[in-house]
């Protein structure tokens, strides 16, 4: 059995003309917050409670 988004925009739908030095940075983020969450649940820990939130202070720059 694989997964699979039930909606799966074009990619040209979703960064829609946006400077590729901001989609590449978004994508950074996101495997970021992929690596973060597969690494926390790796053990089998469970996650937060509803309202908590766990992990690094939000970025400044």
């Amino acid at each position: 059995m694989t997964w699979r988004w039930e909606y799966d925009p074009a990619e040209e739908y979703v960064v829609g003309g946006s400077p590729p030095a901001f989609v590449a940075e978004i994508e950074t983020r996101a495997d970021e917050l992929v690596r973060d969450a597969s690494a926390f649940y790796l053990d089998g820990a469970s996650g937060p409670t509803q309202g908590e939130c766990r992990g690094r202070p939000p970025s400044t720059r």
